[in-house]
């Protein structure tokens, strides 16, 4: 057998156990701030088993993503405020980013909330450019949102056809 069908079938395993709730929301919650697995990897196969309302699950995914977002935030605040960034980073190029950050606060923070992109290097660096918090939480909602309910929702409804092609 081949290590990534192990893998799948440990993952379709895992989906259907008892708890597998909690392991989703609290992946979602870390992976926002330090853990570099995102919860789709969770949350496609749960939606697949049908045992769960999707949209339900989609929700507290989101949730917990943006409070483990919000810890990234304040992670970055303090990293700005312990200055460890300057022995990787030029202060000029750290005002650039402050500046872009910013100037797109909303924008960045949407787009990496819904792309691939790690969200965790966005919620830290949103900390560290001091950006707006409200437009930080509404942005993650959105992104983050528009992910989860998309995976979860494509994964309960066309999810055994698409789940065949990709243990394929």
């Amino acid at each position: 057998m081949k290590p990534f069908t192990r893998l799948y079938d440990y993952i379709i395993l895992l989906a259907n156990k008892k708890n597998v709730l909690r392991y989703l929301y609290m992946l979602s919650f870390i992976e926002s701030f330090i853990f570099p697995i995102p919860p789709d990897v969770l949350l496609a196969p749960i939606a697949l088993t049908k045992k769960y309302n999707w949209v339900k699950i989609a929700f507290y995914t989101t949730l917990c993503s943006v409070l483990g977002g919000l810890i990234g935030y304040i992670i970055g605040s303090y990293i700005d405020n312990l200055s460890i960034l300057n022995n990787i980073i030029s202060a000029e190029t750290l005002l650039e980013v402050k500046n872009l950050f910013k100037e797109y606060d909303f924008l960045i923070i949407l787009i990496a909330g819904f792309t691939p992109l790690p969200y965790k290097a966005f919620t830290i660096t949103a900390g560290i450019a001091s950006i707006a918090l409200l437009p930080f939480i509404i942005s993650s909602f959105i992104g983050r949102g528009l992910r989860f309910f998309l995976v979860a929702g494509i994964f309960h409804y066309f999810g055994l056809a698409l789940a065949n092609k990709i243990k394929k």
